[in-house]
């Protein structure tokens, strides 16, 4: 009954997507964004809704809860706009051409990280910006690992593939973990890796994050202690129809690996990372998906309405 189900939602989309191919790729963000902002504005009231204006105000970025709202549901605007971009970026930006749609804000050293590869090296990001879309420029110079959740649905997941959703990144299942033939892989074809760290994590490292203190993933900086492998932290940031800016903060961190990090040395690197990915995200914080729980047993603070 279930594979009944799957197919029956895998016609849907795919029939939507016939129809979706027909819309000019530069329209495809605005028509995602609206579809996002209203549904937001439509379910206003339902818990998720309310969780997203609540983180808003928790990390300090809106003095009224009008303010919080709007943040809010333009996070959600443009995490459907980016969805809808992504699934047509590809029929436009290239390995060839994607300079003429990308800008790079980084250090000297960390350009030459990521375009001149001598190594695999570790990208640590969060749910921000386009990051579906920054595959492309990522792509064009090395291998791209990236640790993900896979669709429930296999026919779905198997028409994204299909679609280069995701580019030319090799996707690792998120409930596989990180495992000794993908490190193996990573190592050898000095690959990038992607990891999203930014969720809160009830086993993770409590450190500052907006003000509050937090635990987070500390997969991103286990990893770098482990392997040495240098770390960058940033986000691909959309700045215009098909306009886009790599953006990563800071100089690579390159520490020596020791095998086995210590409990001190893994939270005062995951403090160092939650610090720079802060940075990013105020940059565009109506970019940033606001929707998970991430600050949970935090009060909201009180605010005006307007």
């Amino acid at each position: 009954m279930r594979n009944a189900v799957y197919y029956v939602e895998f016609l849907l989309i795919a029939g939507l997507w016939r129809l979706y191919r027909l819309v000019p790729a530069r329209w495809a963000y605005r028509i995602g964004w609206g579809v996002g902002a209203g549904l937001f504005a439509l379910f206003r009231r339902v818990r998720r809704a309310r969780v997203a204006v609540d983180n808003v105000l928790v990390a300090g970025l809106a003095r009224t809860r009008r303010e919080a709202y709007r943040i809010a549901r333009d996070s959600v605007g443009h995490f459907v706009g980016h969805v809808c971009e992504a699934l047509r970026v590809s029929h436009v930006i290239t390995r060839e051409n994607w300079r003429d749609y990308v800008t790079l804000e980084m250090t000297p050293e960390a350009r030459r990280l990521l375009f001149e590869p001598s190594g695999p090296v570790i990208l640590a990001t969060g749910h921000l910006g386009s990051w579906e879309a920054g595959i492309t420029a990522i792509t064009s110079a090395r291998p791209m690992f990236a640790v993900a959740r896979l669709m429930d649905n296999p026919f779905v997941q198997r028409f994204l593939e299909r679609h280069n959703f995701r580019g030319g990144a090799t996707i690792i299942p998120k409930r596989h973990g990180f495992t000794g033939e993908a490190m193996r892989r990573w190592r050898e074809r000095r690959a990038a890796l992607t990891i999203l760290f930014d969720q809160f994590c009830s086993s993770g490292a409590p450190v500052p994050f907006f003000g509050h203190t937090v635990p987070v993933y500390t997969s991103p900086a286990r990893l770098h202690l482990r392997t040495g492998a240098p770390l960058l932290v940033g986000g691909f940031l959309r700045t215009g129809t098909l306009r886009y800016k790599m953006v990563a903060i800071g100089d690579p961190i390159v520490a020596p690996a020791d095998g086995q990090p210590h409990d001190a040395a893994v939270r005062t690197l995951t403090a160092e990372l939650i610090r720079r990915l802060e940075a990013v995200i105020r940059m565009a914080p109506e970019q940033y998906l606001w929707l998970h729980r991430r600050f949970r047993g935090i009060p909201v603070p009180e605010v005006p309405e307007r």
